[in-house]
């Protein structure tokens, strides 16, 4: 067996069924699901995906279950709200069939209020030899580390490439969907950063006064300017003001939680 797809879920039944379907291509297509109380399983199911049930112990811990249940060689990992483009299948299949790097980068394009943000795409190991890799325990924005020398993988490093074709990351239908779920992800951000000392992007953090101001600035210059997200239109724009948002809210809970240590 060449390829093993893995997603996990919990409550995915709107989205899951058009994911598995562009994951035709794979030998294999796995789901993990930490006991869903929609329809995700019998959907899984029927559209003929393994389903395992596993209670939730973290994104990185729970990928690495699911990696434990592959039985291909290569393991692609996509999230259930997103759609691997058939041009990207056919370069999987062809990178994964010649001798190649351990890890593949893979673009995501986001899709907000239902315009793909072309200019704010981002890229993620998504793609490596099982053996290779595994993922880290963190409680959120999980990363790759190379099994072997316990280092994280990082986009042009030695051990990896990069795909040219993009998944469709099918997020927000609206503003208040995505501000339900930021809520949510800046609380465990917050908790990661004390937790590590360090912002996700990797730069050393420390609780002053003036952190948030200075974190969503610094998004906003970022996604509007550098990444051009402006070229977006109406949607790009607001996505960038909210990821500035993000920025903001992350920063503060991380300051409360830092006034009470």
């Amino acid at each position: 067996m060449n390829l093993s797809a893995i997603v996990i879920t919990k409550n995915e039944a709107s989205s899951i069924g058009t994911c598995l379907k562009a994951l035709a291509f794979a030998d294999e297509r796995i789901v993990i699901d930490a006991g869903s109380d929609d329809a995700t399983v019998d959907i899984a199911k029927a559209s003929g995906a393994t389903v395992y049930i596993n209670p939730w112990p973290g994104y990185g811990a729970q990928k690495n279950y699911g990696m434990q249940k592959a039985g291909g060689d290569w393991v692609l990992f996509i999230d259930a709200d997103e759609e691997v483009t058939p041009q990207l299948a056919q370069e999987i299949q062809h990178a994964i069939s010649r001798r190649a790097p351990d890890f593949f980068w893979l673009k995501i394009v986001t899709v907000f209020l239902g315009k793909p943000l072309t200019h704010l795409y981002g890229h993620n190991p998504r793609l490596f030899k099982k053996g290779s890799g595994r993922w880290q325990s963190a409680l959120v924005h999980e990363q790759v580390e190379h099994i072997d020398e316990e280092i994280t993988i990082k986009l042009g490093d030695q051990h990896s490439g990069k795909l040219a074709s993009h998944i469709l990351h099918n997020s927000h239908e609206s503003i208040s969907s995505y501000l339900a779920s930021m809520h949510q992800y800046t609380a465990l951000d917050a908790q990661e950063m004390t937790k590590s000392g360090n912002h996700r992007s990797g730069r050393p953090v420390s609780p002053y006064l003036f952190l948030p101001l200075i974190l969503a600035v610094r998004q906003a210059v970022k996604l509007l300017i550098y990444r051009r997200g402006f070229l977006d239109g109406i949607p790009g724009i607001v996505w960038c003001t909210l990821s500035a948002y993000y920025e903001w809210e992350m920063a503060h809970k991380y300051l409360a939680i830092s006034s009470k240590k």
